[in-house]
């Protein structure tokens, strides 16, 4: 959550409806980041190995 959302959330009342819905958007953003990431660091990794070709018996 970046510095914007955190200054959002000072202006708003513990009261106001609004306060909750922006809890829940930056949370489901944080969320969304970190599954970005973690399929980063997992598949692409993954995606630039290589196998060397190997041929088949013959029958």
């Amino acid at each position: 959550m970046d510095k914007a959302y955190f200054e959002e959330m000072h202006k708003l009342g513990h009261d106001d409806e609004l306060r909750y819905r922006l809890h829940i958007r930056g949370v489901k953003q944080l969320l969304e980041n970190q599954k970005k990431e973690r399929i980063k660091r997992t598949r692409l990794p993954n995606l630039r190995k290589k196998k060397e070709p190997q041929a088949a018996n013959w029958s």
